[in-house]
């Protein structure tokens, strides 16, 4: 097992976009209603305009706002660490890596998610999120982001 540990200073400045380097674009999602292809207008009823345009957004690399990145630096970097008894298991000459979570608070990827979506709300103004109430699959989860950003970042809302 080789353990890979990154300075804070090495904290990525750009989130990977897999959408670039697709064979084919993937298919937009479907309106449930008319099972007709949605927009971006579409979407806007329900998120704000800086949301929807990195979620369709077809460049290779998407800016890490730097709001973002102090965040990360509080639980940032952690191992990343190659299996090289599954690699030999598998008998792949794959390099294969796992990042070890456990030296992160439970459920830190899903608010740093959700603080990276506080902050674009936050750059639009309160009112963007009074108007545009942000959905996911998991309430308790905003909730905590919100609180995150509110306690961590400083903000005033």
């Amino acid at each position: 097992m080789k353990k890979i540990f990154l300075d804070e200073n090495e904290i990525p400045t750009k989130w990977y976009n897999i959408q670039a380097d697709l064979p084919t674009p993937l298919d937009p999602p479907l309106n449930p209603k008319t099972h007709e292809p949605i927009g971006p207008n579409d979407l806007s009823a329900i998120f704000p305009m800086g949301l929807i345009q990195q979620e369709v957004s077809q460049e290779r690399y998407i800016p890490i706002p730097e709001e973002v990145r102090e965040i990360y630096r509080m639980w940032r970097p952690t191992p990343l660490i190659r299996a090289e008894r599954l690699e030999r298991a598998l008998k792949t000459p794959a390099k294969i890596y796992y990042k070890w979570e456990g030296v992160s608070p439970p459920e830190v990827i899903n608010q740093i998610q959700r603080l990276h979506r506080s902050i674009i709300i936050k750059k639009k103004g309160l009112n963007a999120l009074q108007r545009k109430p942000v959905l996911d699959n998991g309430g308790r989860h905003w909730h905590l982001a919100q609180n995150s950003l509110i306690s961590n970042a400083g903000s005033t809302w």
